[in-house]
């Protein structure tokens, strides 16, 4: 295997089986599944927790899906977004389960435009990870989190919307994802890690950056490139996270963020800005907004994919990027579930050194966002 898999349920992970089933029962060094423990927010990372211990225990395997990983291939941690349930069965065809391991994090190549309407493309395929090659192709890591608190279950438990609720739940899961990440800026001493995420998954990321750089962790200076997809964490969240970014000492470098928007996104506009938590400055999304600063600075770039200059400019370089699907409207998994767009992500995660924000920005690629409405997208 070339994946390593988590199941998270707010504080609370578990290691899931091979393919990505939900176990409960007590954790087993044997099989390496089931229960890791709570891990509530605290101060710095337990070297020692059930859930370190455990990915130590599979990263350093000869046979695990780091044995033979190269060394210029990525580690990239995926974190996918709202309506996934971790603890449903995978099942053969993706599309009749929302667990996100059997949804998302799989192996198979289906039918591009079956894939558009179930969403279910394979991200690590298309990322370019191989499912058997222990690592040769890079290791992914599947962060599948619990996103689908149900309707009645949030009215009755805080009287709140699902959506509000489940962003609630990002924010609960982010401390075990700070954990992940420490383990694998430890384990794997020296090697960058990548992230990539999907609409609310980036509050679960944001949320974690801006823990870490808060305590000053040591695995902020592992973290080389965030990518956002269509991101609904609040503006003001991740301008907070960035600013406390810059002020973190003793490390290298910054991540390098690359935020994927789309203007033309129904579903940011609709759900994202309007049924989130309403408090001070909720309004805005990255998705949708870009980071919404005069200066981003170096390590930050917005990308309208639905923006005709920015098609145009990928094109010149061989790539084929959309943010919108004639016809329909709902094309806020068109960032993953179109293929030219995959591509150019795995063009940010296997051909570094020519697609740097300086780089692109050197070349004049279109960054920033539009503030207007276009059905042309520019």
């Amino acid at each position: 295997m070339s994946i390593l898999r988590l199941s998270v349920m707010k504080e609370r992970a578990t290691a899931p089986s091979k393919r990505g089933d939900f176990v409960a029962d007590t954790y087993r060094s044997d099989r390496r599944t089931g229960d890791l423990g709570e891990l509530p927010e605290a101060e710095t990372v337990d070297p020692k927790s059930a859930l370190m211990r455990h990915l130590q225990r599979v990263l350093e395997d000869p046979a695990g899906p780091t044995g033979k990983l190269s060394a210029d291939a990525p580690v990239a941690v995926m974190v996918h977004g709202f309506l996934f349930d971790p603890r449903q069965a995978v099942t053969p065809d993706p599309a009749d389960s929302d667990n996100p391991h059997g949804r998302l994090f799989h192996f198979f190549s289906g039918a591009e435009e079956i894939e558009h309407k179930e969403h279910t493309t394979s991200w690590p395929l298309w990322l370019g990870f191989m499912e058997e090659d222990q690592g040769q192709s890079g290791l992914a890591v599947a962060f599948g989190w619990h996103s689908q608190p149900g309707l009645a279950g949030s009215l009755l438990e805080g009287a709140e919307n699902f959506y509000a609720r489940a962003y609630d739940y990002a924010g609960r899961s982010a401390w075990v994802l700070v954990n992940v990440l420490q383990a694998l800026h430890a384990i794997l001493a020296g090697r960058k890690i990548d992230i990539v995420c999907h609409s609310l998954g980036s509050r679960v990321v944001v949320r974690a950056l801006a823990m870490a750089a808060k305590r000053n962790l040591p695995l902020v200076g592992g973290i080389d490139r965030v990518i956002f997809l269509g991101g609904a964490e609040y503006v003001v969240e991740a301008q907070l996270m960035h600013s406390r970014l810059q002020k973190i000492s003793g490390i290298a470098a910054l991540p390098s963020f690359f935020n994927i928007v789309s203007r033309e996104d129904a579903v940011l506009d609709r759900l994202g800005e309007k049924f989130g938590p309403r408090t001070f400055g909720n309004s805005q999304v990255i998705g949708h907004n870009g980071l919404d600063v005069e200066d981003p600075g170096p390590n930050w770039i917005d990308l309208q994919i639905d923006s005709g200059k920015l098609q145009s400019w990928m094109e010149e370089r061989g790539l084929h990027i959309s943010g919108d699907r004639p016809g329909n409207v709902w094309d806020h998994w068109y960032y993953y579930t179109y293929r030219g767009n995959m591509e150019f992500y795995g063009k940010l995660l296997r051909d570094r050194a020519n697609w740097t924000i300086a780089s692109m920005r050197q070349n004049g690629v279109p960054d920033r966002v539009s503030r207007r409405w276009s059905i042309f997208g520019n």
